[in-house]
């Protein structure tokens, strides 16, 4: 073998580990950047899960409200429906 050839060889080798290097890095940089990603995401997801309790909890809230408010809109209507009967008895 020539020192040509033994020089182009070793050439040769270094441009490999010097690629190899390069894509090392790049997998650790993309490992890290998809690590940070997924803690991103699991905090989302709590966030999320909080929002989804608080809404159901809001949701009961708003039900019982709700029924609150027809019984009073009855007992309303028969107030009224009273005071209407009692106007009557005085203008008579």
């Amino acid at each position: 073998m020539s020192v040509q050839n033994l020089i182009a060889l070793i050439s040769a080798l270094v441009a490999l580990l010097a690629l190899l290097v390069t894509l090392l890095r790049g997998i650790r940089s993309t490992a890290r950047e998809d690590g940070k990603t997924a803690e991103v995401l699991r905090q989302v997801n709590g966030k999320l899960e909080t929002i989804s309790r608080q809404e159901a909890a809001n949701s009961a809230r708003i039900e019982t409200i709700v029924e609150r408010v027809v019984i009073v809109e009855q007992s309303t209507k028969q107030a009224h429906f009273r005071i209407d009967e009692l106007r009557e008895e005085l203008h008579k």
